[in-house]
């Protein structure tokens, strides 16, 4: 229930409480300032064991060092950094296979560092911009916004608009402060929205290492985490896969067993919502977001879905309840919400 009051009537939209929050007051980044950032992305070109070539993007993280996917340097006996008409060899590497993130070496790079930011401090709907080889051929910049953060391994996945192809694999997320915050590694093909950037959380304690490195090789047969065999999966992914193929009594059924498996975590209950609206089980649907809001308080994610939710069920009081909220956790959420809603903004 919501704090008391009675449920919300179901006079309802469907689809709007159930997608990802559109940003629709936020600006855009300013792409002159992100330019300036590509001087510090580099394409990667990768000479495998059996013959073939890869290609990929890296990112420089500190002198002489670039961060990068595993799964572009797999199966590499040659790696070379490429900017313009400039090459650099990669003459050892460090592999964190689980999370697929390999750093570099390559002591004459030149290319400035950039600065490191963390995934911990986005919030859904944040502007990010993407860095990355697209296609492998040229730079591309992308402007998009979060579109949810995922727990996993100490930090969060971060799900974004910012779309991407196999050549930008190991690019850059950028915050709107320019401060790296994900790498580009993986994404749902045909699914809008579905792009995903490993935390540079992950690679932090390693940028300055002088341990852990070995020559270029191959590197073992490990598969990262996405790349699991789907019952293996993170329940995040296994939700986005049911969630793009539009199955949700299976959706609704695996964010059961996720609120048991991570009862501290308030995504399996807006994942559960979202699963009851497509079924039109409207009223367990308004219980499981504001269950979301009770299990995490600041989570901008849940109170957003919870009003808008409200406001097309006609639930006035629970609406301002939850744009007040929301003024407090997520600015730019709240005023989404009131652009939705047609609330007055004070």
């Amino acid at each position: 229930m919501f704090g008391g009051t009675r449920l919300c009537s179901f006079a309802f939209l469907v689809g709007i409480a159930s997608s990802l929050p559109a940003t629709v007051t936020a600006q855009a980044l300013d792409r002159t300032h992100f330019i300036r950032l590509a001087a510090s992305v580099v394409k990667v070109e990768v000479q495998n064991r059996n013959g073939s070539y890869s290609l990929g993007t890296a990112v420089a993280i500190a002198p002489g060092r670039v961060v990068t996917n595993c799964h572009v340097t797999r199966d590499a006996r040659l790696i070379t950094l490429v900017k313009g008409a400039l090459r650099w060899p990669a003459i050892a590497q460090s592999a964190d296979l689980e999370h697929d993130l390999c750093i570099l070496e390559a002591p004459t790079l030149e290319a400035m560092p950039v600065r490191m930011g963390s995934a911990r401090s986005l919030r859904i709907g944040q502007r990010v911009g993407a860095m990355g080889f697209t296609g492998g051929i040229g730079m591309a910049f992308r402007d998009g916004m979060v579109g949810a953060l995922h727990r996993l391994d100490g930090s969060k996945v971060i799900q974004s608009t910012t779309a991407f192809t196999s050549g930008a694999s190991g690019g850059a997320l950028f915050d709107n402060e320019g401060r790296l915050v994900g790498i580009l590694t993986f994404r749902l093909p045909g699914a809008p929205g579905y792009y995903f950037s490993a935390p540079v959380d992950w690679v932090a304690a390693r940028v300055t290492a002088v341990e852990g490195f070995t020559g270029i090789a191959p590197l073992a047969a490990t598969r990262p985490f996405w790349q699991h065999p789907p019952p293996d999966l993170p329940y995040f992914m296994r939700a986005a896969l049911l969630e793009a193929g539009d199955q949700w009594p299976e959706l609704l059924k695996l964010a059961e067993a996720w609120a048991v498996a991570e009862d501290d975590s308030p995504e399996p209950w807006i994942t559960r919502g979202k699963a009851y609206l497509r079924l039109d089980r409207r009223e367990a649907a308004a219980e499981a977001f504001s269950r979301a809001t009770v299990v995490e308080p600041a989570s901008g994610d849940a109170w957003f879905n919870l009003g808008v939710t409200c406001f097309h069920l006609g639930e006035t009081a629970e609406l301002q309840r939850a744009h007040l909220t929301l003024s407090r956790l997520n600015p730019d959420l709240a005023k989404d919400l009131a652009v939705i809603s047609g609330l007055s903004i004070q």
